[in-house]
């Protein structure tokens, strides 16, 4: 009677996809232990594998399968088999652990490539090619960084592709990061809205990315405002990488922008000010005026709220200040925005006044490119210069080994390379605009023209943005009197300035035409 075969089972690794299709794929390992275990006599009955694991750890599906395996038929004292020593492990510590692993339930280890054993020689040879194996691993890890690296600096994005890209393989470029539509418009109408103003906080570009599903998740269904933040401060979306671990500083990359660099650059001061939120995002009660009118007897901030009544709730506007003699007094909502719309259609201009300021942007569009080459020739002298002082600071933070010497000129370096990328995209885009001015500013003029149109509207996004572009205050309104003199912006201030006495008036430099 002949004894029943050494039972076995084969442990399989791979790291990367890539090792399946090439001769250390899971296929190949099993063929060869196989082989091996045929050649032993030994009867294989399971197959236990690691797809996309590192060496370097110890804790794998594969392996914590396998030894739930061996624990449950350790009475049989089964026999692992691996291709090779770097399959189990490709580190010394994660190596021993594993094999004082298996033989603490009762299995032995056993390779076609290397014989195990327990006298001292044996784990000489086993420790020296553990050490091997890890040091494999370690240079292979540092040779993908490497490569890695030396993408990013040639402005070749290398993680996994943010929201609203997708990678798509180029012909000699590789895997270039593209557009991904539809996500992509609306996440750069979000970036775009925050850099406007039209958004003013992270919580109104979260309600307006809630209803598209392709934004991630909490667990109850929200958008975390620190998802929003990592939006925001974003380099990518204004078509620039940094990647401050591997020392790889702001670089202009080679997938297609969402937005401007300038446009990013007004987000971030918009973050680093953290201007407060004039007027408070409730879209249930929509109280459009609610935190930018003011009480005119007190100067506090009017706030909106619903009076139950018989039947139905009704809305009002009230200054609920303690101290204030108007506290008791509630004005109907319908009221006081109604008033307000008249008080936009007061802004409007005559039509010779308003004829009158498009001669005079236009003349200042005219001027401005007229200086175009002068300012082209400025901002390359400043990039020059600017060149320079980064080359002087990365000489000496090389020949600097104090380390708190060596952080002050990192964050110097990082303020001359953020200032470097701006006077780039400036110069890049000083050619002037692909627009003529009719095309540009017909929205503007529209505008300006009879604001009230859009704030006759249902859409509270839109009356509040309303208020952003007529008002650089808020209004103080007073129930028997109603609204006071407003304080408005820029282009209204002219309009009104032509319109008292006829003569030409200087615009202000916030008025000239950008140059991109």
């Amino acid at each position: 009677m002949t004894d029943d075969p050494q039972v076995a089972v084969i442990y399989c690794r791979v790291s990367s996809g890539r090792q399946v299709k090439q001769g250390h794929g899971l296929v190949s390992q099993e063929t060869r232990c196989q082989e091996f275990a045929k050649y032993k006599s030994y009867r294989v009955v399971e197959t236990f594998a690691d797809k996309g694991v590192t060496g370097g750890v110890v804790d794998r599906p594969g392996i914590r399968e396998m030894m739930k395996w061996l624990k449950k038929n350790q009475s049989q004292s089964p026999v692992v088999l691996i291709d090779d020593i770097s399959r189990i492990a490709r580190g010394v510590e994660a190596h021993w652990k594993l094999r004082a692993a298996i033989a603490s339930v009762g299995a032995t280890l056993e390779s076609p490539s290397i014989e195990f054993g327990d006298d001292p020689d044996s784990q000489l040879v086993e420790n020296m090619l553990a050490s091997v194996s890890q040091h494999h691993r370690q240079k292979n890890a540092e040779q993908v960084v490497n490569r890695m690296t030396a993408r990013l600096r040639n402005g070749y994005f290398v993680f996994q592709a943010p929201t609203g890209y997708r990678y798509q393989r180029s012909p000699g470029e590789g895997k270039v990061l593209v557009p991904d539509e539809p996500v992509a418009s609306v996440l750069r109408e979000a970036l775009e809205g925050f850099a406007s103003g039209r958004f003013a906080t992270q919580a109104e570009v979260r309600d307006f990315l809630h209803p598209h599903p392709v934004f991630a998740r909490d667990r109850a269904g929200e958008i975390r405002l620190q998802q929003i933040k990592a939006l925001l401060t974003n380099p990518v979306y204004a078509g620039y990488i940094s990647y401050e671990p591997w020392s790889v500083p702001l670089t202009k990359g080679r997938h297609e922008p969402l937005i401007g660099y300038d446009a990013f650059q007004r987000i971030q001061e918009r973050l680093e000010a953290r201007e407060p939120n004039l007027v408070r995002k409730d879209r249930q009660d929509a109280f459009a005026l609610r935190g930018f009118i003011e009480c005119g007897a007190c100067g506090h901030k009017m706030t909106g709220y619903w009076a139950k009544g018989r039947g139905k709730h009704y809305a009002y506007y009230r200054c609920f200040n303690k101290a204030c003699s108007e506290r008791n007094v509630s004005i109907s909502k319908d009221k006081i925005e109604t008033e307000f719309g008249s008080l936009l259609r007061a802004f409007r201009p005559s039509l010779p006044i308003f004829a009158v300021a498009a001669k005079m942007f236009q003349d200042l569009w005219d001027q401005r490119f007229d200086r175009l080459d002068d300012q082209r020739a400025l901002q390359e002298r400043e990039l020059n210069a600017l060149q320079g002082r980064i080359s002087r600071l990365l000489d000496r933070l090389l020949d600097s080994t104090d380390a708190t010497t060596n952080q002050i000129y990192e964050d110097k370096l990082r303020d001359l390379e953020r200032k470097r990328a701006s006077l780039r995209e400036t110069l890049a885009q000083a050619s002037g605009p692909s627009r003529g001015f009719e095309d540009t500013f017909r929205t503007a003029m529209g505008f300006l023209s009879s604001p009230w149109k859009h704030w006759d509207t249902d859409d509270l996004d839109t009356r509040r943005l309303v208020l952003k572009l007529a008002f650089s205050a808020p209004v103080q309104y007073l129930k028997k009197t109603g609204f006071r003199t407003a304080k408005t912006t820029i282009p209204f201030k002219v309009l009104a300035a032509l319109g008292s006495n006829g003569e030409t008036v200087v615009i202000p430099r916030g008025l000239e035409p950008r140059t991109c």
